[in-house]
């Protein structure tokens, strides 16, 4: 994967690359992802603070990649601009996008690309949690950080620049891409990943699913004394708030049927309401 020589061939040519640099949120261990494409639309690479890899020539040159999963420390980092792509089929793939207006289906524009935002946690599944808008891996001090080249921080997996899995020096074995320090799949649609892997249009990459996942049955329900509400996601029910008080401190209301949280009652942040610099919204909480 080392991409050094064919991108120093392309600058020995002279040719002008055109770099929009992803905008860093706090993510404080993430590398920053930029696209270069010469005059042309030719030749393009995707380039972070793990080196540079060649992607397709989809994507408009005046847009840019999708940034690190960032938070400010917790891994879904800086917000890649990404740019509408007119032929990207989102059937097929996670496409880039520059707001949301270029998104369809009721998707969002997050950190570059088409999703279906999460807003709390609990829409994420079992030890993922939503970080400014997408669902990452959750992680502490008992259960830390499963895969090679992340780490934990405010309870969520994020790039290890200091440990990557892979890089210039080190690149991945057997055909794998290293995106953001962490060897992954190639894939030009989502049935190229694996189950809860998505194709990034962008890196040309498989990554994890970053959207919620609705969906609850009777019985995943029952397993941790809940029920599958009318929003596809278990919860507690409740007639009143003392009811859920004992079950859980941090449950505040009994509001819809179910308990609820200070931050699901009243959120300090959202998609639309970001937290200040420096902080991350985490399941409706700036941290």
């Amino acid at each position: 994967m080392l991409l050094h020589s064919p991108l120093a061939k392309i600058l020995g040519r002279g040719a002008l690359f055109l770099m929009i640099a992803a905008t860093a949120t706090g993510c404080g261990g993430c590398g920053d992802a930029s696209l270069q494409c010469d005059q042309d639309g030719e030749n393009c690479f995707l380039c972070d603070g793990y080196g540079c890899r060649p992607v397709e020539p989809h994507i408009d040159p005046g847009t840019g990649g999708r940034g690190g999963a960032g938070q400010a420390s917790t891994g879904e980092g800086g917000a890649g601009q990404g740019g509408a792509e007119a032929d990207c089929d989102a059937e097929l793939t996670t496409c880039p996008c520059d707001g949301d207006s270029a998104c369809e289906d009721g998707t969002r524009c997050v950190d570059g690309l088409c999703i279906a935002a999460c807003e709390f946690s609990y829409e994420c599944g079992a030890g993922r949690v939503c970080v400014n808008g997408e669902c990452a891996d959750g992680c502490s001090d008992a259960a830390p950080c499963a895969e090679p080249g992340t780490r934990c921080d405010r309870g969520v997996c994020v790039p290890d620049p200091a440990n990557p899995e892979c890089s210039d020096a080190a690149p991945c074995e057997g055909g794998a891409l290293c995106v953001d320090g962490a060897c992954t799949t190639g894939c030009a649609t989502h049935a190229d990943c694996a189950p809860g892997e998505v194709c990034n249009a962008v890196t040309g990459a498989c990554m994890d699913d970053p959207s919620p996942q609705p969906g609850c049955g009777a019985t995943s329900c029952a397993a941790q004394g809940q029920e599958c509400m009318d929003d596809g996601y278990c919860h507690y029910p409740c007639e009143a708030a003392r009811a859920c008080q004992l079950i859980d401190s941090r449950f505040v209301r009994c509001e819809d049927g179910f308990c609820k949280t200070r931050e699901e009652v009243a959120p300090e942040c959202s998609l639309d309401e970001p937290c200040p610099d420096g902080k991350d919204c985490i399941s409706g909480e700036c941290l």
